[in-house]
């Protein structure tokens, strides 16, 4: 039986060329969305299953547990969102708990529901956080927070799991060249920032029998950007 991967955000952005990633692989998708239109964003992915889960909350995910194979290999977690531009004294509690809902609860309400099934069969867990977990930026210092959780929940993730095998790494771009991202950009600016489909093609190594040796790793993606 072919290895699955679950792939939750999977119509974003980053999410499409992940998909494509491991389709081209042959791996047997599982991906969540929150709507029909966003199902209807992956109907051209040959033999990918979506599954309707809202993964900020603890019920949908409990449910969606329920239904995974137990040839689930992977697990890829790009679901995350940002609200920047002001400084900590101008923020308020709301954008604090949205962008730890989006980022960190997300991602160990993933991890709790999937890593049971990952251990048993040595398999990868992916989570994508960002250049300011590493690269301290001002009027990002929530978003910041909230991915710098990600990181800590996938890095010791890595250290539970590396007895029975578990991989889990992060990834950590700068701005990504998406569709959304372009919208805003000044005249030539993108060119320095990183393709998503680069992202993907090492999120697909890192789930692959190549990558198992990688493990509790954070691996920046910053493009032609400074560190």
């Amino acid at each position: 039986m072919e290895a699955a991967v679950l792939i939750t955000g999977a119509s974003g952005g980053l999410g499409k060329h992940v998909v494509r990633a491991f389709a081209s692989r042959r791996w047997q998708i599982l991906a969540t969305v929150l709507n029909e239109d966003e199902r209807r964003q992956l109907g051209d992915v040959h033999d990918c299953v979506t599954f309707e889960c809202d993964v900020t909350d603890p019920n949908a995910v409990a449910e969606l547990a329920r239904v995974l194979p137990e040839n689930l290999h992977a697990v890829v977690h790009l679901v995350g969102g940002i609200r920047a531009g002001r400084l900590i004294e101008e923020t308020s509690p709301d954008d604090f708990g949205f962008m730890w809902k989006l980022n960190a609860l997300s991602t160990y309400l993933v991890m709790h529901a999937t890593l049971p099934i990952l251990k048993r069969n040595a398999g990868a867990f992916v989570a994508v956080a960002a250049k300011t977990v590493l690269h301290v930026e001002p009027r990002k210092a929530l978003y910041g927070a909230a991915k710098a959780a990600v990181a800590h929940l996938v890095l010791a993730a890595a250290e539970e799991g590396r007895a029975e095998g578990l991989r889990a790494n992060v990834i950590l771009p700068s701005i990504i060249r998406t569709d959304a991202n372009l919208e805003w950009a000044r005249p030539g600016e993108e060119q320095s920032w990183v393709p998503p489909s680069d992202i993907a093609d090492v999120i697909a190594f890192l789930c692959s029998d190549e990558g198992r040796g990688v493990t509790g790793c954070l691996i920046p993606m910053y493009g032609k950007l400074p560190a």
